[in-house]
């Protein structure tokens, strides 16, 4: 059924809600194997977290490409999982890559390292600089290696599985003490978004693997490419992704699914939806009888949300590089006590955090401005802290939280104020704005040690999630890993009838 005024099919064998990376690799998928697919988006931009926005320099023709968050992707070498996912969706072939041989820089009160891509590089540097420690870095290596590792089936490890009733703090205890090393080995905390006493081991080994064993990459074009690419993978074969149609209701009848309503694109029918918005909204807003999801519902407040960020992107006159800022990521930690650290995240101490910065020139130096620089800031933030704030008082803590993380860019660059020409700041309370996630949540459901997240498959007969919501979790590869998924199991269901 065609509509005559929009030129619109208004009946679709699946609909996708939300165009994030979970969304567009459930539809590349279904599509590819020739289901008739839509993907409906709220933003002006396709890909979620994975776009890009422009800013132009106020009389001038300047203009700035900025990522909103991609800084580095991993599991791209050949073999990986994400290179077997991505080229069997074709999408792949559509990026140009650029690999890196050191993964990223930490600074500490008492070490700096750079960090090489490759694990076995890693683990002898660590040697190399805590060798009263050599033998535990040798064993915790070792373990990370058997948690990457296929189980006999082809599925997860034994080794895997047991370390999902782990923290990493745990992990990290039954190998090495020293506090430095153990900084250092728990640099990327911030992908997940949890502190290592809270974080489960699983969650954080798979991603540190990502990049450690499978390669750390950036893409041409970044984020954005990406998920342009899905998109040309996804119409290509027949599906469409419509932008500014935002779903208001995912629609029922005898308690499944028959499509979903949108704002100001009317109405579409499908026997499958999946829901690759937040979790709470799907349940308890989108669905137009939340009863029929009792067992979702029953649930949903006892799942712990994930953490937010603050960032501050500038576009800046002159080589970032030669001005002081000459690392692609560096990490700054404050303290080796992480549960000072999780204690200033909670209550919103910026002073007592550690943050990041990134020279983005020298992740894709094609999308800069002639003469000009990209850099950023960013460290995390407890988004319940920014929720109800009058305009006034929201306005004034967004600049103090501006000045801060310039402050932090200024450390490198010390006449960074002279020469920017750009600067946009988010808060979580930006987060919430274009995702809807609650509380301006970057990673879904907090990735805690033996936190069930929801299945994809839902109670509501037709109706799946797909995203950092679900199993497996947060990060561009557990989104695009979990949108893979979801689409298997609709044809498992699709066959079975």
């Amino acid at each position: 059924m065609r509509d005559a005024k929009n030129d619109v099919e208004r009946s679709w064998d699946a609909i996708v809600v939300g165009a994030g990376l979970g969304g567009l690799s459930a539809a590349a998928r279904l599509a590819g194997s020739g289901m008739r697919v839509l993907v409906l988006e709220q933003h002006v931009y396709a890909g979620g977290y994975a776009h890009h926005f422009l800013r132009k320099v106020r009389g001038t023709k300047v203009v700035y490409d900025f990522d909103v968050a991609l800084h580095q992707t991993g599991d791209l070498a050949p073999g990986r999982t994400m290179y077997d996912l991505l080229s069997k969706l074709g999408v792949l072939p559509q990026l140009r890559l650029r690999q890196f041989d050191v993964a990223y820089r930490t600074v500490g009160p008492q070490h700096d390292h750079q960090v090489p891509a490759k694990a076995d590089a890693y683990e002898q540097m660590l040697v190399e600089a805590y060798p009263h420690e050599a033998k535990g870095v040798r064993s915790l290596f070792q373990a990370l290696r058997a948690i990457d590792a296929p189980g006999p089936d082809g599925g997860l490890s034994p080794e895997a599985f047991a370390s999902m009733d782990q923290s990493l703090k745990q992990l990290m205890d039954d190998h090495v003490r020293d506090e430095r090393l153990q900084s250092v080995f728990a640099t990327l905390w911030g992908y997940i978004g949890l502190l290592p006493a809270d974080a489960s081991a699983f969650s954080y080994a798979r991603m540190w693997a990502s990049y450690h064993f499978g390669g750390c990459f950036y893409m041409e074009g970044g984020g954005q490419a990406l998920s342009d690419a899905f998109v040309r993978v996804i119409e290509s074969n027949g599906g469409q992704v419509m932008l500014r149609a935002e779903v208001d209701s995912i629609q029922t009848e005898a308690g499944r699914v028959t499509g979903v309503s949108t704002k100001r694109r009317g109405a579409f029918r499908a026997p499958v939806v999946v829901s690759n918005a937040a979790a709470p909204l799907t349940f308890q807003t989108l669905l137009d009888d939340p009863t029929v999801a009792s067992e979702e519902t029953s649930r949903l407040d006892a799942l712990p949300l994930s953490c937010s960020i603050h960032q501050a992107y500038l576009g800046i006159r002159g080589d970032a590089t030669k001005l002081g800022l000459p690392d692609r990521t560096c990490f700054f930690v404050r303290s080796y006590d992480f549960e000072e650290e999780k204690k200033a995240l909670e209550i919103g101490d910026y002073g007592a955090q550690g943050w990041l910065l990134g020279n983005h020139g020298l992740a894709d130096p094609k999308h800069l401005p002639a003469g000009r620089s990209i850099v950023h800031a960013a460290l995390m933030a407890n988004g319940r802290l920014w929720e109800g704030l009058d305009e006034p008082t929201y306005r004034e803590r967004k600049r103090d939280l501006e000045t801060f993380l310039v402050d932090r860019v200024a450390d490198a660059i010390p006449d960074v104020r002279d020469r920017i020409e750009i600067c946009e700041t988010g808060t979580p309370h930006t987060m919430h704005r274009y995702s809807l996630n609650p509380t301006g949540s970057i990673y879904g459901y907090a990735a805690t040690v033996g936190t069930p997240h929801l299945p994809p498959r839902s109670s509501v007969p037709g109706l799946y999630l797909a995203g950092a919501w679900g199993f497996p979790a947060a990060g561009f590869e557990g989104a695009m890993i979990s949108g893979w998924t979801t689409a298997g199991l609709v044809f498992e269901d699709v066959e079975r009838g």
